[in-house]
């Protein structure tokens, strides 16, 4: 996979080698970041599960990639370790607002990565990538948050 950055405008790169040095330098609460140095578009980050969920304990992987119309178009996030999640599909791909309509240039990474923490906290059935979690959410949460602590210990 090549890089996006040779893709975006030179100020653009400016401003995301700020603030993914300003995320490493000063990281939301149980997030950590690990810049990219060869493709700064590629912005790999390790989130902690948050206690009193089903993933506390967890170390999640996921990274965020960065397409040539950013900031203008949203960063796409997807989870490299695998979680029983409704907003995560089979792939890792996650399905949050902010990384589709409600996104806006200047919200930035550190918006979109405490909103893929809050998502841990409270999942969000209505926009569903992984039918049966959202399902076993809704209809039998111990069950559910059963099967996503399993899947957080194990991997």
């Amino acid at each position: 996979q090549t890089s996006n950055a040779e893709n975006l405008p030179p100020q653009t790169l400016r401003l995301l080698c700020r603030e993914v040095s300003l995320l490493s330098a000063d990281p939301p609460d149980g997030i950590k970041v690990f810049p990219n140095d060869e493709d700064v578009t590629d912005v790999q980050v390790a989130i902690e599960g948050p206690e009193g969920t089903p993933y506390a304990g967890g170390l999640f992987r996921m990274k965020l990639v960065l397409g040539k119309d950013f900031p203008a178009a949203p960063p796409k996030g997807f989870f490299l370790t695998k979680i029983f999640h409704p907003n995560v599909g089979p792939s890792g791909e996650i399905c949050v607002n902010v990384l589709k309509r409600d996104w806006r240039a200047e919200l930035g990474l550190r918006h979109v990565l405490l909103t893929i923490k809050c998502l841990l906290i409270q999942p969000n059935p209505e926009s569903a990538l992984n039918e049966e979690a959202a399902r076993l959410l809704l209809e039998d949460f111990e069950r559910f948050a059963a099967r996503a602590r399993l899947l957080t210990e194990i991997h």
